[in-house]
């Protein structure tokens, strides 16, 4: 069975360009794209592991606990703005359950909603 792993990065971060970079305590950063390709990479072939190592040490507040629940404080810096952008960054994880097949037409509650459509009626 193949590894995979699809990043997903939300719209303020989709738009930024992969040379944009992100400050964390103004003394240390990464470009946007170099971010994104480690996190990918890092989930892929070590797993949370050793994306949580990387975080960490790249991380002045070094707490990765930080990036997976409330999200890091850190800037971004955007090519063509006027400026820092405060925020944090979050790491997310979503697990999914896709069925096979999809569910039944009927519902148990069709007889219900037929009892009360028809006594509007």
């Amino acid at each position: 069975m193949a590894n995979s792993f699809n990043l997903n990065s939300n719209e303020y971060l989709q738009q930024c360009d992969s040379k944009d970079v992100i400050s964390f305590n103004s003394d240390k950063w990464i470009g946007v794209g170099k971010l994104k390709e480690i996190v990918h990479r890092s989930f892929t072939k070590s797993g949370v592991d050793a994306a949580i190592n990387y975080i960490s040490k790249n991380s002045e507040l070094r707490n990765n606990v930080l990036w997976f629940n409330d999200g890091e404080k850190c800037e971004i810096l955007k090519a063509g703005s006027q400026g820092w952008q405060k925020g944090k960054i979050k790491i997310n994880i979503t697990l999914e359950f896709i069925p096979d097949e999809p569910e039944s037409i009927e519902s148990p509650l069709d007889d219900v909603r037929q009892e009360i459509e028809q006594s509007k009626s």
